[in-house]
């Protein structure tokens, strides 16, 4: 009984985590002192095509990468006024890395992506 119980409980873990119809992607950029800016980012793969639902930022715009370091350019959206532009940009089954720019003041900044399934 226990195994059963078990196993149904998995199948709804599994089930649910593919049910998921958003995913978020977060990116950070800081400054140390006397030191290059550092990015970070976790990385988020994809395994269907996902457009970007939202955008959340107090940065100047950022880019994305690809691939398994983060070392192929895909796309970049530069100041505040273009944010909106990002809105639908597709993005194929892959592995995507996100970083903010700094606006000029700054020494921080972070930028959150809601991905959507395309329909």
């Amino acid at each position: 009984m226990k195994k059963f119980f078990l196993s149904f409980l998995l199948l709804l873990v599994f089930a649910d985590v593919f049910a998921q119809k958003t995913l978020t992607l977060t990116g950070r950029q800081f400054k140390q002192k006397d030191r290059d800016a550092v990015l970070e980012c976790e990385g988020l793969k994809i395994s269907q095509t996902m457009l970007i639902d939202s955008v959340l930022c107090d940065c100047d715009g950022f880019w994305i990468m690809k691939g398994k370091k983060g070392d192929k350019p895909v796309t970049a959206f530069w100041t505040e006024r273009f944010l909106s532009r990002a809105k639908n940009y597709e993005l194929k089954p892959e592995t995507y890395f996100i970083y903010p720019n700094l606006k000029e003041d700054k020494d921080s900044a972070y930028v959150t992506l809601r991905l959507k399934k395309k329909r």
